[in-house]
Formats: structure tokens, C-alpha cells, sequence
């Protein structure tokens, strides 16, 4: 049975996703694109792709291997295989936006794709991201090194600083100060999340079940945070793409 969580629906295809948290990593990454000088839609369209890919799915998948905390029915192989595919996947995507932004270059089959002219530059940049969010999705997800970036504050690093950051980068190709300030701002929803999550976590697991009739006002925390991310992506996405109201 998948495990009882305020926001499963029991189809093991949607709850792999992990539905809210994937909402918030993309969040995360249209807040730091809105926040750039100029916002290239296309450009920040392949971002959110890879990060749904690379955490929505690959990480998830990896992270539903240790013990299965989600109790889909899908095998551990089946699991392993999707990560690596869509990691693969995520990789050739990674290879053609270096070859784009340092020398212009993209592979026939994708010239339809309404992107600006390269800059001719900010490729090593989008390798560094990508190596470092690669290393969290295995390092993160599957306990490698005994655990030890499988914390709360490796979790906020990887699946909040690092996303909010990117996708100032992608846009503004370059990394400023009120950029980062920004992410480590945004980044506190997340601990607010993992630490209410925590204690929602505890007290459900109570064998006496005392503490079940509190847990619902703690799940309704954790939903508001996750909807003040999205909504506030989704408000700075819309002054982005339509500009402030004309004054009367």
C-alpha cells in the first residue's frame, strides 16, 4: 500500500513524483529566473524540464530504493532504471546547452526551438550546477557516503539554494550577490517544510497515537508553505511575462 501522506492518492506513477516538493524545486527555479535582469522563457523552460526530471523524477526513484518509504509497488530495478535513464537524459541535455552557450551550436532536430543567440559564453557555469546537482541526486538520494549529505541542510542546499541560483543564472549568466542572498531567503521555506515534516513525521509514528488528533494543524503548515512557494513563482512569472498593471 503507498504510504499514508496528506498528499498521496495512492497511484504509484503520481506519488513517485513526490507532487508538492517537485512543485516547490521548480518554484524555486522560476523565482531565481524572474529575478534576472531578463528572463529567456525558453531557456528557463529547459531548466524546469531538467529539474523536474532530475528531482521530480530520477532522485525520487533513487530515493524510493532505500526502503521503499513511499510503498509503491514499483521494483527496485525498474527504480534504478528510470533514474539512470532520465539522469542520462538530463546529461546529453546538459552536453548540447554547453555547446549552445560557449560556440551557438545545436543539433538539427532541436533548431525549432525559439531561443536567443548565444552568448558565447556561461557554458562552465551550467557544468558546474549540473555536476553539483548530479553529485546531490545520487549522493542525497541514495545514502552514499553513509548518509552524510542526506541531512536537512544538504536537502535545503540541493533542492532549494542551488535551484533558486540556477535559474537566476540561466538567465543573467552570471552569479551576484543579491542572487544569492535571494536563494538563502527563499531557501528558508524549505527548512520551514523538512522541520515541520519532521515533527508531523514523529507524531504519527506514535505507537500510543496520542498526539494523532494534533497533527492535522502542523500538515496544514506544511501545505501553506508549499503553496506560498508556488503561488509566489506563479505571481513573479506573471509580472515578468505581462509587466505591472498600467496606472489609471
Amino acid at each position: 500500500m503507498t504510504s499514508k501522506r496528506w498528499w498521496t492518492t495512492g497511484i504509484d506513477w503520481i506519488d513517485i513524483l513526490y507532487p508538492p516538493y517537485t512543485a516547490m524545486v521548480l518554484s524555486y527555479v522560476l523565482i531565481g529566473a524572474c529575478m534576472a535582469p531578463k528572463v529567456s522563457w525558453p531557456l528557463t523552460g529547459l531548466a524546469l524540464l531538467a529539474y523536474f526530471l532530475g528531482v521530480g523524477v530520477a532522485a525520487h526513484c533513487f530515493d524510493e530504493v532505500r526502503g521503499h518509504p513511499l510503498g509503491t509497488r514499483f521494483s527496485d530495478r525498474a527504480l534504478l532504471a528510470v533514474g539512470g535513464i532520465t539522469m542520462s537524459i538530463i546529461g546529453a541535455m546538459t552536453v548540447m546547452g554547453f555547446l549552445y552557450l560557449e560556440y551557438g551550436y545545436l543539433p538539427p532536430f532541436f533548431s525549432w526551438l525559439p531561443l536567443p543567440p548565444s552568448p558565447g559564453g556561461g557554458g562552465i557555469g551550467l557544468l558546474v550546477f549540473a555536476a553539483l546537482e548530479a553529485f546531490f541526486v545520487f549522493a542525497y538520494s541514495l545514502e552514499l557516503f553513509n548518509g552524510f549529505f542526506h541531512n536537512d541542510f544538504w536537502f535545503v542546499f540541493s533542492w532549494a539554494f542551488l535551484p533558486t541560483l540556477f535559474g537566476y543564472y540561466r538567465n543573467a549568466l552570471r552569479v551576484d550577490a543579491h542572487a544569492v542572498l535571494l536563494a538563502t531567503a527563499i531557501s528558508m521555506t524549505a527548512v520551514v517544510e523538512t522541520r515541520i515534516n519532521h515533527w508531523v513525521k514523529r507524531m504519527s509514528e506514535d505507537p500510543r497515537r496520542e498526539y494523532a488528533p494534533w497533527i492535522r494543524e502542523p500538515q496544514q503548515a506544511v501545505q501553506a508553505v508549499v503553496a506560498l512557494t508556488v503561488l509566489l513563482a506563479l505571481s513573479l512569472f506573471l509580472w515578468r511575462l505581462i509587466g505591472p498593471l498600467p496606472t489609471p
